[in-house]
């Protein structure tokens, strides 16, 4: 089973934050709906607004040039409103936005052909524009062969031209012919009667330059001159004298005022008024005559948005808010829609409609314009969607950060909570540990219990019951020298007792009771003897002296005793050849031995030796007893230096073991700074003691 720490289940616990989020970004999805309405509510009081800024003022709508234009839409020139001004160099950069909206003349708008016609030899696309106080055309001619006029020559009819005619706002008509002898900066002719010559017009400007189809015209003519007519036709001129026309190209027919067509121009007047009202970032505003003719427009439905450095994740949620769309109707001369044709018939209207790439979604919101409860124009305004992807994309933006902050700040709370909780509880667990040693004895009550928490009451708890274990600790230590000491006076009594019935007269079956009793008196005085030598070596240890001497001499001297002392049992020594010097109590090393090598002896084979090994380690002096018989059970390996444990059989024993020698080496080495191992024999099955002292140094005398 997974076991999980405190800091890891604060932390599992502080991830239920993210449901803060998810149900913040379930809010903001459903919140689509009211910003959907939100922005058609917007549009509808924007168009209304202007709207209102537009009604009953007829004269920006009913203007002669407006409410005559012909059916005929094919003779109707458009001018669209430019934002920047024009160049005159005779080339299309500044027209560029523009090039998909010009008109294309050719075969079926000739006015005059000599012979068969042939596309390469004359057609012609054609754009107008207006800035400011200027009408712009551009004229870009196809013509396999150019013609120029004679410098000095009067006539400006036998070579290639532009023919513009045009009725003045005084309704006058004239006829003006742009005719060059060589590419460059043009001006204007114009055409009185057969009687008079051409007159140079210097207000109609413009350049013309070759190219390799033919050429290009830029003109530029004041607004001032223009009235409700205007059209344009180009003559091309291919032979020499004569030099006459071969073929005439014109936006519509020239011969009279009534054949020219119309020229619609946005109105000035309405532009300066919607621009008075300022632009709204990506809102487009459009006025249309009833004609659903743009009379003025103003915005741009792009707009700049913030990029957050966590868009891509967010991307993830909702759409991505693009403003690279196709405008297909940025540079329109007419505006069509479902909501025009309602505002048209006099009620306001909204759509949603795609962009023709599909890469966002318009909303326009179309109202009219009334003048004497008569429908006059429409006001429509444009927005697209984006910003409610842009809104809801703030809102989900601002909630994870704020929710990322907030879960970064209160996880760290957490951690450091559950780290000083843990560091608290462990400190508890090792004081708690450190306070009983292997033994079970109680070495320290004092435990850090000032906190006023649960855990200050546990560390209290835990101090409490320490106490109490050192008291009956010191209960169990004591009961051994208290019953050494009241038995030894009865045991005296009934020894002597014994010997004193020995003295008398008694039948044979009774000398066998006595010697049993004796028997069972010395096994008692031999345990009480076990039990005082334990109290006394502990009670020893406190107040003994240390003393340098050399271990390798006296380990030598002792492997010479157990010789004598255990004749039937062979010894193997192999010691250091060098003095191994150690401070301590060299009578309580020979104890120590004497404890190893009388456990050695009881377990060991008779027919192998016991081996004794002297070496060293770094600083440490290490002294291995093995012998070859029974194994160590793994799981009493660390058990067998406690008090009271023993692993000798309770049957057919000589003598009590109580289990305290292997106890009082264990205090003998770790009162010398030693430690001491008990494991199986790596060489043979048997057993094998080890005890690690440290050597005395120059640097520790």
């Amino acid at each position: 089973m997974l076991s999980l720490t405190i800091r890891s289940k604060v932390l599992l616990l502080s991830l239920t934050l993210f449901s803060i989020p998810y149900v913040g970004y379930e809010y903001v999805r459903e919140m689509e709906k009211y910003l959907r309405d939100n922005l058609e509510f917007s549009l509808q009081d924007s168009a209304r607004s202007l709207a209102s800024v537009l009604n009953e003022r007829p004269d920006l709508f009913s203007r002669k040039l407006v409410d005559t234009v012909r059916e005929d839409k094919d003779s109707t020139l458009v001018a669209f409103a430019f934002k920047n001004p024009v160049k005159l160099d005779g080339y299309t950069d500044d027209w560029k936005d523009y090039l998909d909206k010009m008109e294309e003349y050719a075969g079926k708008h000739i006015l005059k052909n000599s012979g068969s016609y042939n596309p390469n030899s004359l057609s012609f696309k054609h754009l107008l524009g207006k800035y400011r106080n200027h009408l712009y055309a551009l004229f870009i001619v196809r013509d396999e062969k150019l013609i120029y006029r004679e410098g000095s020559t009067l006539h400006v009819d036998n070579s290639d031209h532009l023919q513009i005619v045009m009725q003045e706002p005084n309704q006058q008509f004239h006829r003006y012919m742009v005719t060059p002898s060589t590419p460059g900066w043009i001006n204007a002719y114009k055409i009185r009667d057969l009687f008079n010559p051409p007159v140079t017009e210097n207000r109609i400007q413009g350049w013309w330059r070759e190219t390799s189809e033919g050429y290009i015209i830029e003109l530029r003519i004041p607004l001032m001159m223009i009235g409700e007519r205007l059209g344009f036709a180009i003559a091309d001129v291919d032979s020499q004298p004569p030099r006459e026309v071969k073929t005439l190209i014109g936006t519509s027919a020239i011969q009279n005022l009534e054949t020219v067509g119309k020229v619609f121009i946005p109105s000035p007047e309405i532009e300066r008024i919607i621009s008075s009202l300022g632009d709204t970032p990506g809102r487009r505003l459009w006025v249309l005559d009833r004609q659903q003719r743009v009379l003025a427009t103003n915005g741009n439905l792009r707009r700049e948005f913030s990029h957050h450095p966590l868009n891509r994740l967010y991307s993830l949620l909702l759409p991505a808010v693009s403003e690279d769309f196709e405008d297909d109707q940025a540079r329109a001369s007419r505006l069509e829609g479902e909501e025009v044709n309602r505002a048209l018939s006099g009620e306001a209207d909204v759509r949603w409609h795609p962009t023709l790439d599909e890469q966002a979604i318009i909303v326009s919101a179309a109202h009219p314009v009334h003048a004497d409860n008569q429908v006059i124009g429409v006001v429509v305004v444009e927005e697209t969607s984006n910003n409610i992807q842009t809104v809801q994309r703030q809102a989900i933006a601002n909630l994870f950060n704020k929710t990322l902050l907030v879960f970064s700040v209160v996880t760290v709370l957490l951690l450091v909570f559950a780290t000083r909780l843990s560091v608290r509880l462990r400190h508890l667990r090792n004081q708690a540990e450190t306070a009983i040693d292997i033994n079970g004895r109680v070495t320290d009550t004092k435990i850090d219990a000032t906190a006023k928490d649960e855990i200050g009451d546990l560390a209290r708890s835990f101090a409490a019951i320490l106490e109490k274990l050192k008291q009956y600790n010191a209960y169990l230590e004591g009961m051994a020298s208290k019953l050494s000491h009241e038995l030894r006076t009865p045991i005296a009594v009934v020894r002597s007792s014994l010997e004193n019935l020995e003295q008398e007269p008694l039948p044979n079956e009774s000398h066998t009771f006595i010697e049993r009793a004796k028997q069972g008196i010395n096994r008692l005085n031999i345990i009480i003897t076990r039990l005082s030598e334990a109290t006394r070596l502990e009670q020893a240890l406190q107040t003994i002296e240390r003393e340098p001497f050399d271990l390798t001499e006296l380990v030598s001297s002792c492997v010479a005793g157990y010789r004598l002392a255990y004749p039937q049992q062979s010894f193997r020594a192999e010691l250091l050849p060098s003095p191994v010097k150690l401070t301590g109590a060299p009578d309580l090393i020979a104890q120590m031995l004497d404890k190893l090598i009388a456990n050695a002896v009881d377990f060991a084979d008779k027919e192998t030796p016991v081996k004794i090994y002297l070496t060293q380690e770094k600083h440490l002096a290490r002294i291995d007893v093995m012998n070859r018989g029974v194994l160590l059970p793994v799981e009493m390996q660390e058990r067998l230096f406690h008090s009271m444990v023993s692993l000798r059989p309770q049957t057919n024993k000589k003598e009590p073991h109580l289990g305290l020698g292997l106890y009082m080496v264990w205090l003998i080495a770790t009162f010398h700074g030693g430690q001491v191992k008990a494991s199986n024999n790596p060489e043979f099955p048997g057993a094998m003691f080890t005890v690690w002292l440290p050597i005395h140094t120059n640097e520790s005398a």
